[in-house]
């Protein structure tokens, strides 16, 4: 085995990996130039691994398939992905595996891919899961708290850590993590694929008049994306902008519960909610279709230490934003320049800039051409994958 061999782990599989990190075939290619061996372990993916990655890299899957859209089955496969960890690190560390790089935060899986393997672990940190499902009720918060302390525990013995943006660097400095080991490495976008444009087919498909301007948020739907608070606030304020859809691309454990929402609420009319779109393309293509890109989450602490893919597919697409004010965001988004930004328990502020954007098209325009040259400059793949080699080699 060669000294520099780097293992990639993604329980969600090399295809997925690519959706979560675009530069992920470039990072490859540039290590393969400097002469590293690269291999990817994870799931099996429904998604196409491309040529460029396969060239680069060798691709492993293991044994399951995860559907990230029902909650059973990716807790499910969260537990098993754990529960192999320590025999990963074992297989790894007795192959003479240099380094490996995990690129998700998945709760305890440092401790326990630690247990066996020795060698050089890089880590990316950017969502906490359990502010996401252990915060909710008195008896897992405790659970909760451990999980955060062990997991601090462990991200300071490790040698490279990547985080999204400078306010998650910071929290990492405060729990005694050596701020030396600390990269800040933005989000990566394929701004090929994610693009300025028409989708007059989407439109069409989904009844969306010429005149109407589209509000559109695309993620899976869950209850930490704050979709119910959205839609109340979108309620109140249906009758002054009668000409905005608001559209909701994917799905997930809270899509019965917001149809039903929306028909209590009464606005069938103005909010559309597709479901899960087939790929990436298709994505994007409905981002075409777009006059608003929406950013939402709860303001829950882990909220404020990442940047959302939706935010840079929205950006690269040339959408104005609406979004909330987290740290993270407000590390990337000038405020009033590629978009407004407006507080996650603020109904009446988002009300407010939605109808100012609604109402002012030019002003959609300026900031459009904003978000397309923030996305060039900050996001594209090239860029962020020679920040990945110069940390990493």
């Amino acid at each position: 085995m060669s000294q520099n061999t780097m293992v990639f782990l993604f329980r969600y599989g090399a295809g997925e990996h690519v959706n979560f990190l675009p530069a992920l075939p470039e990072l490859c290619c540039r290590l393969q130039q400097e002469g590293w061996h690269c291999e990817h372990l994870g799931f099996k993916s429904d998604e196409v691994v491309s040529k460029d990655l396969s060239k680069a890299c060798t691709i492993h899957n293991l044994f399951f398939r995860v559907n990230r859209a029902k909650r059973f089955d990716k807790f499910l496969k969260a537990f098993l992905w754990l529960s192999m960890l320590p025999w990963l690190g074992w297989r790894l560390q007795r192959r003479g595996v240099h380094t490996v790089f995990v690129d998700e935060t998945l709760p305890l899986s440092a401790f326990l891919l630690r247990l066996f393997y020795q060698g050089r672990l890089c880590f990316t940190v950017h969502d906490f899961f359990t502010d996401i499902y252990l915060s909710d009720r008195w008896w897992t918060r405790g659970v909760g708290r451990w999980i955060k302390r062990r997991d601090a525990k462990d991200w300071k013995r490790l040698d490279l850590l990547f985080v999204r943006v400078s306010a998650a660097k910071e929290y990492l400095i405060s729990l005694g993590v050596s701020e030396e080991r600390i990269h800040v490495i933005p989000d990566s976008v394929d701004t090929d694929l994610f693009a300025p444009g028409a989708s007059e087919a989407f439109r069409a498909q989904w009844g969306i008049a010429e005149e109407d301007v589209v509000l559109m948020h695309h993620g899976i739907l869950h209850p930490n994306k704050g979709n119910v608070r959205l839609l109340e606030a979108f309620a109140a304020i249906c009758d002054e902008v009668s000409s905005c859809r608001l559209v909701l691309i994917g799905d997930g454990s809270e899509m019965p519960y917001l149809c039903k929402k929306v028909e209590e609420l009464g606005i069938e009319d103005q909010v559309i909610l597709t479901g899960w779109l087939p790929g990436l393309a298709d994505i994007a293509e409905a981002l075409r279709a777009a006059d608003i890109g929406l950013v939402m989450r709860l303001g829950l602490p882990g909220d404020d230490f990442h940047v959302t893919s939706t935010l840079v597919h929205n950006l690269a697409s040339g959408l104005p934003i609406l979004g909330v004010r987290l740290k993270g965001i407000q590390e990337t988004i000038t405020e009033g320049k590629e978009g407004l930004l407006f507080d996650p328990e603020c109904g009446s502020e988002f009300r407010d800039h939605l109808k100012t954007l609604v109402e002012n098209k030019e002003l959609r325009g300026e900031m459009a051409k904003e978000s397309r040259s923030l996305a060039e400059t900050q996001f594209a793949r090239e860029r962020i994958a020679k920040e990945y080699v110069k940390r990493l080699c």
